[in-house]
């Protein structure tokens, strides 16, 4: 194989078993894999040369006996194998096989059509059913953590006060230019709640109850995320942050949450938010910034997709890979 394919136009290397050929993908991200399928379990070995470390963007070639079972062949597709041949082959066999996915790309490239797109209108959140249903949505998840269910009733609760505990948790439609911000509010007798229920701590300090509350907002962000993608709508979630109640009677989309014991009460608050993005250079990135559109590379290839949140980690990376003079669109870190 490494005779076959000519030195002058790829940078090939061979190894002699799994363990050498992860330590190779680890090191380096391959842009073809091939791999000789052994006499059993050649659907395991795929599937962990695919999970290896840089593997996500690699195309696999099997090469298998001369006469494969027919679910041989099944089980090796499904196990993230791109294409196979037959042992024996010729050189130019090889070669051509490993031509394929330039092929395969140029081919998507002549097949897609263009198509107009009109941006000029946002998207309205509050017509989404996940929205408007979203103090259901939340009191399922959070009746689960406390253990027993919540009575749902529109509107904010009226003895909550403005300075009442609060957390919230920023969600971003960064290619919108739209945050949407969750917030939980607390009475007396759902804190209690808290720190009996979740902390298991009736007499759980100030600080702690605050936590659990930020992770209640949290479960509350997820509860929405995954009923919005079912209206193939991807929210990015930020972090849960202390919050302040003053401005939501009245103002907001409002449910009360009622312990079904009589216990406490929590009300769950919506927020619609227009949030301009930033045009910044890739050095510029930070933490917590959102990507307002897909990064890929020349041949087409995703490299993050959009509505990505970034880490500290995701984003030295991004700017190292892309540079001073490569600009980006982003909606800025919450």
């Amino acid at each position: 194989m490494l005779r076959a394919l000519p030195h002058d136009t790829y940078r090939v290397e061979a190894v002699a078993d799994e363990m050498a050929a992860l330590a190779a993908i680890a090191r380096e991200a391959p842009q073809v894999v091939v791999f000789s399928v052994p006499a059993k379990n050649g659907r395991d070995l795929a599937r962990r040369l695919r999970g290896g470390a840089n593997a996500v963007e690699a195309y696999f070639l099997a090469v298998v006996e001369a006469t494969p079972e027919n679910q041989e062949l099944s089980s090796l597709i499904s196990a993230g194998v791109h294409d196979f041949m037959r042992c024996p082959f010729p050189d130019v066999e090889l070669l051509e096989r490993v031509k394929a996915p330039e092929r395969l790309l140029r081919w998507s490239r002549s097949v897609s059509k263009s198509r107009a797109f009109d941006f000029s209108t946002a998207l309205d959140v509050a017509t989404l059913r996940s929205w408007r249903s979203l103090g259901p949505l939340v009191a399922e998840d959070l009746g689960e953590m406390a253990g027993q269910p919540f009575a749902v009733i529109p509107g904010w609760p009226a003895h909550l006060s403005a300075d009442a505990p609060c957390a919230a948790i920023p969600m971003s439609l960064a290619g919108d230019q739209l945050e949407l911000r969750l917030s939980i509010v607390a009475d007396a007798g759902a804190l209690s709640g808290v720190r009996t229920s979740l902390l298991g701590d009736p007499a759980a300090n100030d600080e702690a109850t605050r936590d659990a509350l930020r992770e209640l907002a949290n479960t509350a962000g997820g509860a929405l995320k995954r009923a919005a993608l079912a209206e193939s709508i991807t929210l990015t979630t930020g972090i849960p942050r202390d919050d302040s109640a003053s401005r939501f009677p009245g103002k907001h989309l409002c449910w009360s949450l009622r312990l079904k014991d009589g216990t406490g009460c929590l009300a769950v608050v919506g927020e619609i938010r227009s949030r301009g993005n930033a045009r910044i250079s890739a050095a510029e990135l930070v933490e917590g910034m959102v990507l307002a559109h897909d990064i890929r590379s020349e041949g087409g290839l995703l490299f993050v997709p959009a509505g990505s949140r970034l880490t500290a980690t995701s984003a030295s990376r991004l700017a190292a890979m892309l540079g001073p003079r490569y600009f980006l669109e982003v909606a800025p870190a919450a």
